[in-house]
């Protein structure tokens, strides 16, 4: 972020701004704008990207979040640096939480209402050791707060486990990244793999790891690309609700509000289609994917998640614009049909692996 302090120091910079959409069931509907600065911090570098964004929808719901992802010195090292404040106002439809059985329902409702306040920061460091290969670290800072807003949404965090926390991790992060120097948004035939463990030193200590695997080949035609990814998260036993793995976090599964469905272990597998139509600024691309929770919850008192156990996919089309094409910087709006039945739209920048 602290590249923005210095923008008029640059040797070459592009700032781009534009508006951005989101709909689901969950979260409502709403709009907001995001500006996103690509720079070089010198000739022998990657592109840079600063992104700025701010949405409110007709929940009163609104977010605010900042990302530095930056290379620099002739990319031996990568730095990605984020934060940011989300207020967000849920509703949660009964018959959508099949093994959530209230021991009543007031008159006249039929929701599970609650309100959640997450502030988050945090900061990667990446060092080239050999040819492809990085190590790393990395620490953030998550702060949480949830709030009940009706007499479900009161039982559903009892019985879910839910409770507010501020919690710190640290730890190691190692990465193996074929994209070349001129694809680092918009890679066409490599690999990203990283690999990360993160320990929470607080009281009742707990620890997770991740694994998020990228493939990106060329499709039909040289222009086009074929993406796949694998992901998958474990969370030892002692891990609270707010640091459980959840689908639709880190664009894994969209079409599912972050939050909503939580587990130990998230494993899941998506891939997308993105064809470039020939001498425009326009992609199509088509997605789908499918995910798996398991090993629910230990939760406090009488709370859990295993519920929340099983399989979802969700799937669905995309139009983009290239905003910076020689970078690969795109702006996406994505049409989304999940297996809750569900249908969200989400326009924003970047691809979504």
């Amino acid at each position: 972020m602290f590249a923005l302090l210095f923008v008029n120091t640059l040797k070459a910079y592009d700032i781009k701004a534009m508006p951005t959409v989101s709909s689901n069931p969950t979260s409502g509907t709403g709009g907001g704008l995001m500006g996103t600065l690509i720079y070089h911090t010198d000739e022998g570098s990657s592109p840079s990207q600063t992104i700025a964004t701010a949405q409110y929808t007709n929940t009163d719901s609104y977010s605010i979040l900042m990302l530095n992802n930056m290379y620099f010195n002739n990319d031996t090292w990568h730095s990605m640096t984020g934060g940011g404040y989300i207020y967000n106002n849920t509703s949660l439809t009964l018959p959508a939480l099949p093994d959530f059985t209230p021991t009543y329902i007031a008159d006249g409702v039929d929701d599970v209402k609650i309100k959640a306040k997450v502030f988050i920061l945090f900061q990667q460091i990446f060092y080239n050791i050999y040819d492809k290969f990085y190590i790393g670290a990395q620490i953030f800072y998550i702060d949480q707060e949830i709030e009940a807003t009706n007499d479900e949404g009161a039982m559903f965090i009892n019985e879910m486990g839910i409770e507010d926390s501020k919690r710190t991790a640290f730890g190691p992060l190692f990465q193996y990244d074929t994209r070349s120097k001129s694809e680092k948004f918009y890679p066409r035939n490599s690999y990203n793999v990283q690999l990360s463990f993160n320990y929470f030193p607080s009281d009742g200590a707990f620890y997770n790891t991740n694994l998020n695997v990228s493939m990106y080949k060329h499709g039909f035609k040289s222009d086009d690309v074929i993406a796949a990814q694998f992901y998958t998260k474990y969370c030892s036993e002692d891990t609270p609700d707010g640091a459980l793995a959840t689908l639709g976090a880190r664009n894994v599964l969209r079409g599912f509000p972050m939050g909503q469905y939580k587990a130990r272990q998230l494993t899941a597998l998506q891939t997308e289609y993105r064809y470039e139509i020939t001498n425009t600024n326009f992609r199509l691309t088509t997605f789908a994917g499918a995910a798996n929770l398991s090993k629910g919850s230990m939760g406090t008192g009488d709370g859990n998640r295993n519920s929340n156990n099983g399989n979802y996919y969700s799937g669905g089309i995309g139009t983009h614009y290239m905003l910076q094409k020689k970078a690969g910087i795109d702006y996406r709006v994505n049409l989304v049909y999940n297996s809750d039945e569900e249908i969200s739209v989400y326009a924003t920048i970047n691809q979504a692996f």
